[in-house]
């Protein structure tokens, strides 16, 4: 990846042709993953590499720090009584919950699955039976002659 700056925040990060955006001030990138996930996508941390930042800390959610996992069970959780002492009100026990009615949608099934942008897009490439080369086929190899 090729690291650009545009302003003390603001950089420029090329990748296989296409550019990304990323600003360290706000956390955001325009591949939008360092907003989704909170933590820094490879666009990021490719900035953050190229301005030799060691602490990436302050660039994670508050969610992925050891100081969140011990407020979430900070509070002390009542363990639930057994079943046969449920107290179920009567109209709960009356209502009849059926599934969703499923529809199954007009159209052919797609069969493969839809890549991120960051994922390698590989394409099937022919191979010539006569040469073995790449690019090509039997029939349209220039390489021998054709037979007559």
């Amino acid at each position: 990846m090729k690291v650009v700056a545009s302003s003390e925040f603001i950089f420029s990060v090329y990748e296989g042709g296409i550019r990304y955006i990323v600003c360290l001030k706000r956390k955001k990138c325009s591949c939008g993953r360092f907003q989704h996930d909170e933590i820094p996508c490879a666009h990021a941390m490719a900035v953050l590499k190229k301005k030799n930042i060691k602490d990436v800390h302050p660039y994670y959610s508050d969610y992925y720090k050891p100081d969140a996992l011990a407020n979430t069970y900070a509070v002390p959780m009542e363990p639930m009584p057994d079943k046969s002492d449920w107290i179920v009100p009567k109209s709960v026990l009356e209502e009849v919950v059926l599934p969703p009615r499923y529809k199954k949608m007009p159209g052919r099934l797609r069969k493969k699955r839809k890549k991120n942008a960051d994922e390698k897009l590989s394409g099937n490439t022919n191979c010539c039976g006569r040469c073995g080369q790449e690019g090509h086929n039997r029939r349209t190899c220039t390489f021998f002659p054709k037979d007559s």
